[in-house]
C-alpha cells in the first residue's frame, strides 16, 4: 500500500472532527438526560446508568469483529454506518416511553460507538497515512477529541434548557447524520487503499487467525496495562468531589480541582505534538505510567485547602491525555502493523468491559466501608501495576529483539 509522504491535514481534521461529534453527543452528553429523564419518565438514576454499562458492555464484545472489517478494507461502510445508526438510535430515543426499549436502544449506541469512536478512528488513520504520519495524525485526532465534553456539556445543557431533552435528542441525531457520517463517506477511502490507488494485495490481508497473540505474554501485558488505565480514568472522575469533600476540601475547591483535569489532558497531547520528533513512544508510555503513579501516591498526603490538589489534577489529566495515544501507537511496536484494527479490538474488549464496572464497584467499595479509603489504595495500587506493567512490557520487547 502506497501511503502520502506529507500529512494530509483536510482528511486528518475531518476525522477530528467526527470524533469531536461523536464524543461529544454520545459519550458525554447521557450524563446530562439523567435528570430530566428521571423526571418525566419516573426511571431511577441507577436504571438509567445501568443502561449507559451495558452501552460499553455492548461496545466491548463487537470491538474485535469492527476492527476485523477495518482491517479488510471496509472502514468507510463501518464508520459512515455506525454514525447513521447512532442518528436513528437518537431518533428513537427521543420518543422512548419504554424502559426495555430504553435499554435496546442503549445496547445499539454502545454497537454504535465501537464504529465511530477512537478505536476504528485510529486504524483508519494508521491505514492511510502509514507507519511514519499515523503518530501525527493520531495526536491531533485526540488534541480536537480532546474538546468534546467541554464543547457538547455545556452545549447540550443549553439544549435541553432551551429545547426540552426530546427536541435536544433530534439535534444530536442531526449532527451524527449531517456531519459524522456524511464526513466518514466523503472522506474516507473506499477500500483498503488511499483513493486513486490500488488496495492492498492479497498477501497484505488481515490473517483469519489472531489465537497466536493470545499466547504472547507481551499481549496480556499490555491488556492489563490498559485496564488499570481505564479503570482510573472511568472510576476516578465521577468520585473525585466526593472524595475530595470526603477529605475536607470545599465543594468549590473539588469543583476547581476537577476543572483542571481537562486541559491538562489536552495541555499534554498538545507537548506530545510539539515533541514528536524528539521523544520515542516507549518513553511516552513510560512517562505516562509515571504521572499516574506520582498522581496517586500524592494525593492520600494531600491536606486539606493545599494547592498540591492542582499538582495531583494535573499529573492524573495529564496522563489520561497520554494514555489514549499510548494505547493507539505502543501496540503496533510490540505486535507488528498488520491486523492494527483487530488488535486494538482485542485491547479495547477487556477495558471496556473494566471501565463498564469499575463507577459502580467504587461506589460499593465506599458504601460498604463507609470511607473512600480503600478506592485510594485501589486507585494507587492501579498506577503502581500500570507503570510496573509498561516496564515489564519494555523489557520483553528488548528481551524479544536480542
Amino acid at each position: 500500500m502506497s501511503f502520502p509522504h506529507r500529512t494530509p491535514w483536510g482528511f486528518v481534521s475531518a476525522l477530528s472532527l467526527t470524533q469531536l461529534v461523536s464524543y461529544g453527543s454520545i459519550f458525554y452528553a447521557f450524563a446530562l438526560f439523567i435528570e430530566p429523564m428521571g423526571q418525566e419518565l419516573g426511571w431511577s438514576r441507577s436504571a438509567l446508568t445501568a443502561a449507559y454499562s451495558l452501552a460499553l458492555a455492548s461496545s466491548a464484545l463487537t470491538a474485535v469483529p469492527v476492527g476485523r472489517l477495518i482491517d479488510l478494507g471496509h472502514g468507510r461502510a463501518v464508520m459512515t454506518g455506525g454514525s447513521a445508526s447512532a442518528a436513528l438510535l437518537l431518533v428513537l430515543w427521543s420518543r422512548i416511553e419504554s424502559y426495555p426499549l430504553f435499554v435496546l436502544v442503549w445496547i445499539g449506541l454502545g454497537t454504535c460507538m465501537s464504529a465511530v469512536l477512537y478505536e476504528p478512528g485510529f486504524a483508519i488513520l494508521a491505514r492511510r497515512l502509514g507507519p511514519l504520519l499515523a503518530r501525527r495524525g493520531i495526536t491531533a485526532m485526540t488534541l480536537v477529541g480532546g474538546f468534546a465534553s467541554t464543547v457538547f456539556i455545556p452545549l447540550t445543557h443549553l439544549l435541553i434548557d432551551s429545547l426540552g431533552w426530546r427536541s435536544t435528542l433530534l439535534v444530536l441525531a442531526g449532527l451524527n447524520l449531517g456531519v459524522c457520517a456524511l464526513l466518514h463517506a466523503l472522506v474516507i477511502p473506499p477500500s483498503a487503499g488511499r483513493p486513486g490507488l490500488p488496495a492492498a494485495p492479497a498477501d497484505r490481508k488481515p490473517a483469519a487467525d489472531l489465537r497466536p497473540l493470545l499466547r504472547n505474554p507481551s499481549f496480556w501485558c499490555f491488556v492489563a496495562t490498559s485496564i488499570a488505565q481505564g479503570m482510573i480514568s472511568t472510576g476516578m472522575p465521577l468520585h473525585l468531589i466526593p472524595l475530595l469533600i470526603e477529605r475536607g476540601f470545599t465543594l468549590d475547591a473539588a469543583v476547581a480541582a476537577f476543572s483542571i483535569v481537562g486541559p491538562a489532558q489536552v495541555a499534554a497531547r498538545l507537548a506530545m505534538a510539539v515533541g514528536e520528533r524528539s521523544v520515542s513512544i516507549w518513553s511516552l508510555g513510560i512517562l505516562t505510567m509515571l504521572f499516574s503513579a506520582m498522581a496517586f501516591t500524592l494525593l492520600p498526603f494531600i491536606p486539606p485547602g493545599s494547592w498540591l490538589v492542582a499538582l495531583f489534577a494535573g499529573l492524573y489529566g495529564a496522563s489520561n491525555g497520554m494514555m489514549t495515544i499510548v494505547r493507539a501507537l505502543l501496540p503496533p511496536e510490540l505486535f507488528g502493523r498488520e491486523n492494527y484494527g483487530a488488535v486494538q479490538g482485542m485491547i479495547a474488549m477487556p477495558v471496556r468491559i473494566a471501565m463498564a464496572a469499575t463507577p459502580f464497584a467504587f461506589g460499593a467499595l465506599w458504601a460498604w466501608w463507609g470511607s473512600y479509603g480503600p478506592v485510594l489504595a485501589i486507585l494507587l495500587a492501579l498506577a503502581l501495576c500500570s507503570l510496573a506493567g509498561i516496564v515489564l512490557n519494555l523489557a520483553l520487547a528488548r528481551g524479544a529483539r536480542s
